[in-house]
């Protein structure tokens, strides 16, 4: 499989975006907002651990690196390069890349 460009990846990830469920995403938004707020570094294990008893749901999980993605570009949060490994059974232990305030 050939290596995808920058731009390539932020096509996918923006189609990613567009179809995952309205509802979905704005939960997901409102909850990088509330983590911000809290102060603390947060991964999107956080994220999921606010919007599931929510019973909010997409059919492409896949989008929550768009939110991400979108958060960051609109300034709302930065990253230091910093991973943790997941807590989320379905991540298999995988790292997952640490969030902060961009402020």
């Amino acid at each position: 499989m050939d290596e995808m460009t920058i731009d390539e990846l932020d096509d996918l990830l923006d189609d990613v975006r567009e179809k995952a469920d309205r509802a979905w995403k704005l939960a997901a938004a409102e909850a990088i907002r509330q983590l911000v707020a809290a102060g603390d570094p947060f991964t999107a294990d956080d994220v999921w651990a606010m919007i599931e008893p929510l019973g909010v749901c997409t059919h492409e999980p896949r989008a929550m690196g768009a939110v991400f993605k979108a958060a960051a570009r609109d300034g709302i949060i930065t990253s230091d390069g910093m991973h943790r490994t997941s807590c989320r059974r379905e991540n298999h232990r995988r790292l997952v890349r640490v969030w902060r305030a961009a402020r």
